[in-house]
Formats: structure tokens, C-alpha cells, sequence
């Protein structure tokens, strides 16, 4: 009886999981990022129609359609808000012939929208104080500050640091990068060091806009001292 109830529930199951649209099954992978006051422009296509002036273009955004627009030849394209909030959007569009007996279109496929959060980073590394010959002992981590990263989406640090005042015109030549971690070499010139992390967002591939200005910088410093020498004893009569 148990094993006619328990399969029961599975052709129940198996049934509503049919019942349900593919659309709702699928997790939505973003066709763009967006960062910042960065907007996007989105330029329809209707097929082998096409809108003539007085046809009337209907957006939706996150389920709401828009205000319809009056179509004027040039007036189609939809450009995103500057100041969406951060996290995942999703636009469609559909046109309606002003020629009554035309039939009216079907709405788009989704374009999903991911605003990005305001990039924020942090370095970290265990002390700021080494000596030269056990530099090596320094590594410094770069993480997300205070923010959450959507899933597929990493940052990518690149490194730079001055001794002194003075700019490393190699950072290589002082120190390896792996990942989000930057470990110092064993031998450097003492003095006082300051490194930065430039972050720039990593996306697998999706576009990004804008992907010049999306980056976060911070910077950790380091003292780096001479090992001492070999003691002497001076005799004193």
C-alpha cells in the first residue's frame, strides 16, 4: 500500500513539473550588467513587421508595462533608469499595429538586466611589520567589502605599490599574485611600502556597462626592516 501511495505522489509530481512553464524552471542567467549610474540602450525588432508611425510600443519592466509610446520612426528603443536598485531586472516588448486589423505582436523574449552593487574592496594581511629577510611571511588579502557579489560574478585584482614615494615599476619583481592574495618576496629593500588593489568585476563573459569606470581601489602598508647584523663584543677593560 505504501509503495502504491509513494508512486502515486510521484506521477503528482511529475505532472505539475510538466504543467509548469520552462521559463519558471530555468535560472535566469543575465544578458547584461549594469554598474554604477551606467544605462543600458535596448533597440527592438519585430520580425517581419515593420512599425510604422503611429504604432504603439509597449515595454514592460519587472512585470509593469510602460506607458505606451506613440512610434515616430526613431522612438522604439528603451534606454534603463541610472538610478536602478541593485539586483535583477527584466524587460520586454511588444508592438501594437495602429492599423486595426492587424494583429498585434507578441511580446519579446526577457532581456534580464543585473545591477551590479557599487564596488567596495578591503586589503588584510596578518601584521605590517617584517623583516626583510622573512618578507615572505606577508600576505595580503583583498576581499568584498560589506558587499555580496550575484552568483557567476567575481572581482579580479591588479596590484601596484611605491616605495617611498617612489612607484614599483614591477610589482613582480617584489612580490606574486595568486587569486586575491598578493605574497611579498624575501629579500626586499627596507623601507615603508604601500600596495593597492585595483578591482574590476569579472563576469564570465556578459557584458558590463560601463566597464571602464566599474573598479574599486585600497591600499595596506608595509614596513619592511633590515635584519640585524652579526652581534659583536666589545671587551671593556
Amino acid at each position: 500500500m505504501k509503495r502504491k501511495t509513494t508512486f502515486k505522489k510521484l506521477r503528482l509530481f511529475t505532472f505539475l513539473i510538466l504543467l509548469t512553464p520552462l521559463a519558471a524552471l530555468a535560472q535566469s542567467t543575465p544578458n547584461l550588467y549594469v554598474c554604477g549610474t551606467g544605462q543600458a540602450t535596448f533597440n527592438p525588432s519585430f520580425g517581419a513587421y515593420t512599425p510604422v508611425n503611429g504604432d504603439q510600443i509597449i515595454w514592460t519592466i519587472d512585470g509593469t508595462a510602460q506607458n505606451a509610446i506613440s512610434y515616430d520612426g526613431s522612438n522604439a528603443g528603451l534606454q534603463t533608469s541610472a538610478t536602478l536598485t541593485t539586483g535583477t531586472h527584466r524587460y520586454t516588448v511588444k508592438v501594437i499595429p495602429a492599423d486595426a486589423n492587424l494583429c498585434p505582436g507578441e511580446a519579446s523574449d526577457e532581456i534580464v538586466l543585473e545591477k551590479l552593487p557599487d564596488p567596495a574592496i578591503a586589503l588584510s594581511t596578518p601584521k605590517t611589520d617584517f623583516c626583510t629577510e622573512l618578507a615572505s611571511q606577508a600576505v595580503i588579502t583583498a576581499a568584498p567589502n560589506s558587499i555580496t557579489l550575484p552568483a557567476g560574478v567575481t572581482f579580479t585584482y591588479a596590484w601596484t605599490a611605491t616605495l617611498g614615494a617612489t612607484p614599483v615599476a614591477d610589482i613582480t619583481t617584489i612580490a606574486t599574485q595568486a587569486g586575491d592574495k598578493l605574497t611579498l618576496k624575501d629579500g626586499l629593500a627596507v623601507g615603508d611600502y604601500v600596495f593597492t588593489a585595483t578591482a574590476t568585476y569579472s563576469t564570465g563573459g556578459v557584458p558590463i556597462v560601463p566597464a571602464a569606470s566599474c573598479t574599486a581601489a585600497a591600499n595596506q602598508n608595509i614596513k619592511i626592516a633590515p635584519k640585524p647584523g652579526k652581534a659583536t663584543i666589545t671587551i671593556v677593560p
